[in-house]
């Protein structure tokens, strides 16, 4: 439980400054196996990382969805940041609960495999 609560912490902080892809490519290779002695299923893992990543591309400071967001739709940022709390809140009970009920993110991989 402590490595998945620190392994959040470190990825959503990481989601704020860097992009996505960038923290699966560097970052997933020195977590997995950390995750793996630790008994942590390999695919609940991936979609916790996932998850991470998501939500980072919508927080600030340099949220990159965030940024496409707003100069698309015109909204001016702080606007944009103030609506996002509520969904933020969220995103982070629902990624908590994912993470300390496995059967959430496994429940269709076993249906399928």
């Amino acid at each position: 439980m402590a490595f998945l609560l620190l392994a959040n912490a470190i990825l959503l902080v990481l989601g704020m400054f860097l992009e996505g892809n960038a923290i699966l490519i560097v970052l997933s290779p020195l977590l997995a196996p950390v995750a793996a002695q630790f008994g942590i299923d390999p695919v609940h893992f991936g979609i916790i990382f996932i998850f991470n990543a998501a939500i980072g591309t919508i927080t600030p400071p340099l949220g990159t969805v965030m940024f496409t967001t707003c100069s698309i739709t015109g909204v001016k940022l702080p606007d944009f940041i103030r609506a996002m709390v509520p969904f933020w809140l969220l995103l982070v009970a629902m990624l908590l609960l994912v993470t300390f009920i496995p059967a959430l993110s496994l429940a269709l991989p076993a249906m399928v495999f």
